[in-house]
């Protein structure tokens, strides 16, 4: 299962950086880079080790974070019981486990696997080179958890310097930052100044979800339609609904006038009530804020007493140097204090409503919904729906947990049932260990749009590719890396259409290329290209399969397989240049033949929405 080429070998060398590895060793573990024509025979990629065992990693990953959380919990020393029957535990990040990097998920299987590689092929020494420190001290821990020999071996950093805005931001005391995001905070209610809704109508509906991704009519006719939603909007015409939107990074003062004037026209224009529940400010949530936030920095102090608590119990490896920047964040820093800022809205907001029948919000495990969970619970309002609005992909845990988690002694907040869009997704999350009795069906609202037609594949001179970025540098890093490679082979070969996600600029290309705006939507260029390239992150792939695109999505050494088509024949998945070069010499014979029926539930009378929500 973790065999390694040379498992003879009594010595194992790690190489932990982006550069070009010219070591000659035994049995040669890659740590940040896929293995190619270059390497030799001995050599492994310990990314690719993690896809081959990804099923029990994804539930070692899952025990670890349990098994931190129960030892927290209950240690009267760590354990933060925020209100009665709530630990903030729940809203920490590390809780949280988004697929970003900081949150080390990656790092974390990569140590795992090499755990099992030690001790499968009986290594007796390691060595490591690597200019990661915290990194290091973890596998310093392995070493001497499994008895064996270490060496470390510095090497120069490859990754570009830090912005100037993220360096301050790394030497300002977390206490400080937290001060700062109050202001920043306190400005933002104070700018949005609308009149706050409490819901007067009882037996009502609450959708809770984000200022964002509104429908293009709304910039014409001024009335709420949302990509969340879509057709669910109408259909809820003639019932009493609450609508109350969380800001997702509206921070300028224009951006502010404008959503308060927007959100004026939606009230007047629909009996539905709208709030955005960032706009709530008073006294009262502003001293319990500082009271809370107060009592977390306190009792975080010193860091060290959580030490012992990121040891794993099985191995005895302490992970705690990987993850005690971001703890520290959650505790002290910006994250705790916008934590405790949100639960005070929110309970501001819960504690005052009128009973409501049903409760629906956007499931993705963020901080603000196990305060809302909570918070309903504890207010006695009514059934609870969590909504898996996109995608559930094999390696995003956001919403999967140790099956210990739905025990019946488990106290972690969690909805009556989460809503999925189709086969698909129930699927992954049943495979995860979800309970199928908490799961069910409605049709797939983000993907109405999605037809039956199929673009009719043409081959353009020069070959044509859509590039498509995620959001994560790690993964457009490598994905430009090798384009970049590729299209200097032969420049004339290839014409670049350039879609970058909305939040990047990609200002450094190394080729030419025609950027169209990262807000636009990207079927519209799909009659006009060859192939999809994307990254293994976004669920654009899902938009290009089912219009019949050849799709091919690029791997990060530094992240997971995050492709909701993981395991699906309908996509070439490529690692390196020589890949991606064959992969599009052999488009002709990957063009799909799937329709988004084969994903999702797609009937616009959503039928099984309105009898969830006894519409």
């Amino acid at each position: 299962m973790f065999k390694l080429p040379n498992n003879s070998a009594q010595t194992l060398t790690i190489w932990d950086s982006d550069s070009i590895c010219i070591l000659k060793s035994e049995q040669l573990v890659l740590w940040r880079q896929f293995v190619d024509s270059s390497h030799d025979k001995t050599t492994v990629s310990i990314c690719e080790l993690i896809e081959q065992n990804s099923t029990n990693l994804r539930a070692r990953l899952l025990r670890f974070i349990y098994d931190v959380g129960t030892s927290i919990t209950a240690n009267s020393k760590t354990n933060h019981e925020f209100r009665s029957g709530f630990d903030y535990f729940w809203m920490t990040q590390f809780h949280s486990r988004p697929y970003t990097p900081s949150a080390q998920l990656n790092n974390l299987a990569k140590v795992f696997t090499l755990i099992e590689l030690v001790q499968e092929n009986k290594t007796k020494k390691l060595v490591i080179h690597s200019d990661d420190k915290a990194l290091t001290q973890v596998l310093s821990s392995v070493a001497a958890s499994l008895h064996i020999d270490l060496k470390v071996i510095r090497v120069k950093p490859t990754i570009k310097r830090a912005p100037i805005r993220t360096q301050v931001k790394t030497r300002v005391p977390r206490p400080l930052l937290a001060i700062l995001a109050f202001v920043t905070q306190v400005k933002t209610s104070m700018s949005l100044g609308s009149k706050q809704l409490n819901a007067t109508h009882s037996n009502s509906i609450s959708f809770f979800d984000y200022w964002y991704r509104f429908a293009e009519s709304v910039g014409d006719d001024r009335k709420f339609g949302s990509q969340y939603w879509s057709g669910l909007v109408t259909q809820l015409e003639g019932t009493k609904v609450n609508w109350w939107h969380n800001l997702v990074d509206q921070n300028t003062f224009s951006e502010l006038k404008d959503a308060k004037n927007l959100l004026k026209s939606f009230n007047q224009q629909s009996n539905h009530n709208h709030e955005i529940i960032d706009s709530r400010i008073s006294l009262k949530i502003l001293f319990k804020t500082i009271f809370d936030h107060g009592k977390l920095v306190l009792s975080s102090i010193p860091g060290r007493r959580y030490k012992t608590a990121f040891t794993d119990p099985e191995t005895r490896v302490n992970f705690w140097p990987l993850l005690k920047q971001e703890w520290l964040n959650s505790m002290r820093g910006y994250e705790a204090l916008i934590n405790c800022l949100r639960f005070n809205r929110l309970e501001s907001l819960i504690s005052a409503m009128s009973r409501q029948k049903m409760g629906v919000y956007l499931a993705e495990n963020q901080p603000w919904e196990m305060s809302l969970i909570y918070l309903w619970r504890k207010h006695n309002h009514g059934k609870l729906i969590g909504v898996a609005h996109s995608t559930i992909r094999h390696w995003d845990l956001r919403l999967m947990s140790d099956t210990k988690q739905f025990s019946s002694q488990s106290k972690m907040p969690r909805p009556d049932c989460i809503a999925v869009n189709g086969e698909l997704a129930k699927k992954s999350l049943l495979d995860a260990g979800y309970p199928e009795s908490e799961v069910v069906e409605v049709e797939a609202l983000m993907y109405l749009h999605l037809g039956t037609k199929k673009i009719q594949p043409k081959r353009n001179q020069p070959l044509t590719i859509l590039v498509a970025t995620d959001y994560l540098e790690s993964a457009t890093k490598a994905q430009m890396h090798l384009l970049e490679e590729l299209v200097a082979t032969d420049p004339t070969k290839y014409r670049i259409l350039l879609k970058p996600h909305w939040s990047q600029s990609l200002d450094s290309l190394r080729f030419d290329a025609e950027i169209v705006s990262g807000k636009k939507d990207l079927a519209q260029f799909f009659e006009h290209v060859d192939v999809l390239y994307c990254s293994a992150i976004t669920s654009a792939v899902i938009d290009g399969v089912c219009a019949g695109l050849p799709v091919i999505q690029c791997l990060d050494p530094m992240s997971f397989n995050l492709s909701p088509l993981r395991e699906n024949d309908s996509v070439q998945l490529v690692r390196t240049c020589a890949e991606l070069a064959t992969a599009l010499a052999r488009i002709d014979r990957f063009v799909p033949n799937v329709g988004p029926n084969n994903f999702f539930n797609l009937d616009r009378s959503l039928p099984k929405w309105k009898n969830l929500l006894q519409i």
